[in-house]
């Protein structure tokens, strides 16, 4: 059950899924890439060893794999970095060609996943979002963005959804696949499942 009462993404009957996105919450998502995207090319084009600092707002796209030695933290990120911009780009790039798509396949709505979820973790971070962290009100400057991090959460949460119903419901004994990106935030696994209660 949608928390907005009609649901934007279903199966179909043909190995796809249908996207019921009202006008306005695409002109959304066709506006949000343009500041990740502008992210990703400084990162690219930083001064510098490869192993510069990423901006703030990248840092859960590319976490740190070894906070405790310079060199290699250095080689992991001479080996990875590039493919990890690579994945994010691609990811985006997908968004936008299917923006005003109305069916999707498999494929591209795992894109939309990668893609809307690094919006949110940019966004997040941004907001230095925790679990204890009380929505400002509308007289708050941050007010939009925190809007823009529930709506995308909830698309997220959604696009999930549609994808597990495909592969069928984890039970608690499922194995949590090994996750690259650290904590899992939010009571999720970071493949998007939700993690068995302790």
């Amino acid at each position: 059950m949608s928390i907005f009462g009609v649901r934007r993404i279903r199966a179909d009957h043909h190995g796809g899924f249908q996207l019921r996105l009202p006008r306005a919450e695409r002109q959304l998502l066709r506006q949000l890439p343009d500041e990740l995207a502008a992210l990703l090319t400084s990162l690219d084009t930083q001064a510098g060893a490869a192993a510069s600092p990423v901006p703030k707002e990248l840092r859960r796209l590319f976490p740190v794999a070894h906070p405790r030695d310079a060199a290699e933290e250095a080689d992991y990120v001479a080996i990875s970095r590039g493919e990890l911009l690579r994945h994010h780009r691609e990811a985006l790039a997908t968004l936008e060609r299917t923006i005003d798509a109305t069916t999707l396949s498999a494929a591209e709505l795992e894109a939309w996943l990668a893609a809307l979820n690094d919006l949110r973790l940019v966004i997040g971070t941004g907001l230095d979002v925790t679990e204890d962290n009380v929505v400002p009100g509308a007289e708050d400057p941050d007010y939009p963005r925190w809007m823009c991090y529930g709506y995308l959460s909830f698309l997220v949460a959604e696009l999930v959804e549609a994808l597990t119903g495909e592969l069928g419901s984890p039970t608690d004994d499922s194995p949590a696949l090994e996750d690259p990106w650290g904590e899992p935030p939010g009571g999720l696994r970071w493949d998007g499942t939700p993690a068995p209660e302790q």
